[in-house]
């Protein structure tokens, strides 16, 4: 990564921890901190990955996926699930890691103490699309067993080690999910 991509990345992450936590941090390093949220911590976390979310949802598809497609150095791609109540289609820009043909998440919601919707709408029906750079495939969606969770997760917090302080602060395991090309 350049300097200037790095130095943005640092900025966003560093705007962000401190909106939230009232102080700066490293994204490349485990700080250790596994204490729960307070109460307002939580509501301005909702509140800027909320912002966060629908903006980059805008961004990727008005764009055709040129821009917004990474954020804090992790790609990002768009996953549309089915509303399980409501039957209608709701897109979400989720960090992947790419494993050949499979697609690897991690359902964080942003170190949230709930499971996101996306992954309860993809639990309930399990056809997903998923839009990479433009361009959109069917995939198939299924949560990763424990066995493939341990085999996996070295390499993803490896990637991105946020995601294993995030879990310990959150205080509920993360689900790993694997999508497949449908078909």
């Amino acid at each position: 990564m350049s300097k200037i991509g790095s130095a943005i990345k640092s900025l966003v992450f560093n705007v962000i921890h401190f909106f939230i936590l009232g102080e700066t941090g490293d994204l490349e390093k485990k700080t250790g901190n596994t204490k729960k949220f307070t109460r307002s911590q939580e509501q301005r976390f909702k509140a800027s990955r909320q912002l966060v979310t629908k903006a980059n949802v805008w961004l990727l598809k008005i764009s055709k996926g040129r821009l917004g497609n990474s954020f804090l150095g992790m790609p990002i791609l768009l996953l549309t699930t089915i509303g399980r109540k409501s039957g209608k289609p709701r897109t979400q820009p989720v960090y992947f890691v790419r494993d050949g043909q499979r697609i690897v998440l991690v359902a964080s919601n942003g170190g949230s103490p709930d499971n996101p919707t996306w992954l309860l709408n993809a639990q309930a029906n399990p056809a997903v699309v998923i839009e990479i750079m433009g361009h959109k495939q069917d995939m198939t969606f299924r949560v990763a067993s424990a066995d493939e969770k341990a085999q996996m997760w070295p390499k993803l917090t490896g990637l991105f080690p946020m995601w294993q302080e995030v879990e310990d602060r959150s205080q509920r395991v993360f689900p790993v999910i694997i999508l497949e090309p449908a078909g």
